[in-house]
């Protein structure tokens, strides 16, 4: 394998990832396609994420340390400059969720027979303490992503709804277009930022199929349970993308997109903040969602009394 030349990339950014690495490492080596390098991006720790890697003794894997922490952004922009020059598409993955097999073979078969698409992604599973579901709803529902200036404006009112840990993107695209994952808001919206951008510039499919599962249980210890911090980055994101795109975002794409943003975070208030910010919102955004809302978290309540 290391004679040849890889047709994918897969970068993989790590940070304290012992925990579900193996998972992660043994879903990647394990896909039916198999001509691809994988870069194992260690970003300023010290645990056990690097023997782990090593443990598979597959030349497949390129292990690069980052004495000091880059951040997510940084550390994917940083892989991506050392993919082989001859590969033709980069694929990116985290630690701690864990791959169907056939997940490359089906992207690569979509790329290599639709030039017009850049990027692929397709469905995840996704499993909480609750519930286990399957999202993005346009794709689980049959339906396909618009396109071009439709697809922004989409995943700016939606929020990112296409997955973002099995994509799969042309290098070409992203080189010629000069597109680069920007630290903008920290480590949160790193990709929502990325595919607002790249649906600018080239076509997005999703396959209908689940391509990735994702344990977001609490035992999980992503960046992403900070959750107010990551509200407070996509309130800014979505002002950010208003002002930067003012000829496609429109004053009532705006309204919509903090409107959403606005449900997504009522569902993490306590329960007083939960009617007190229901009312206001139903009230500033004449939207009846927010007050069914309120009457069904006491209906939940009062069944469990």
């Amino acid at each position: 394998m290391s004679e040849l030349q890889p047709l994918v990339s897969i970068i993989l950014p790590v940070y304290n990832g012992e925990r579900t690495l193996k998972r992660a490492l043994e879903s990647l080596l394990s896909q039916t396609f198999t001509n691809f390098e994988l870069f194992v991006g260690i970003d300023g720790t010290k645990d056990n994420s690097k023997a782990i890697s090593l443990s598979f003794n597959d030349d497949r894997i390129k292990i690069i340390e980052h004495p000091n922490n880059l951040g997510l952004a940084n550390n994917l922009n940083a892989l991506i400059e050392l993919v082989h020059p001859n590969a033709a598409y980069i694929a990116m993955a985290e630690q701690d969720d864990v791959y169907v097999p056939e997940r490359l073979q089906w992207q690569v078969e979509v790329l290599e027979s639709h030039s017009e698409i850049g990027l692929v992604s397709g469905i995840a599973e996704f499993k909480s303490d609750t519930k286990t579901l399957q999202f993005p709803g346009i794709l689980v529902h049959g339906q396909q992503f618009p396109q071009g200036e439709a697809l922004f404006r989409y995943l700016y009112i939606n929020q990112l709804k296409v997955v973002n840990t099995c994509m799969l993107f042309r290098k070409a695209t992203h080189l010629n277009n000069i597109l680069r994952f920007n630290n903008t808001y920290g480590n949160f919206n790193v990709d929502w930022d990325y595919v607002l951008r790249f649906a600018l510039v080239s076509g997005i499919y999703g396959i209908p199929k689940v391509l990735v599962s994702m344990d977001r249980t609490t035992k999980n210890t992503s960046v992403t349970k900070d959750k107010w911090a990551q509200f407070k980055a996509s309130r800014q994101l979505i002002k950010n993308i208003k002002n930067e795109f003012p000829n496609i975002i429109q004053k009532t794409d705006y309204h919509a997109a903090l409107k959403m943003c606005r449900k997504i975070e009522l569902g993490y208030y306590t329960k007083s903040k939960i009617i007190a910010f229901g009312f206001l919102y139903s009230c500033f955004y004449l939207d009846f969602y927010f007050i069914k809302y309120i009457i069904k978290r006491i209906k939940r309540k009062i069944k469990q009394m």
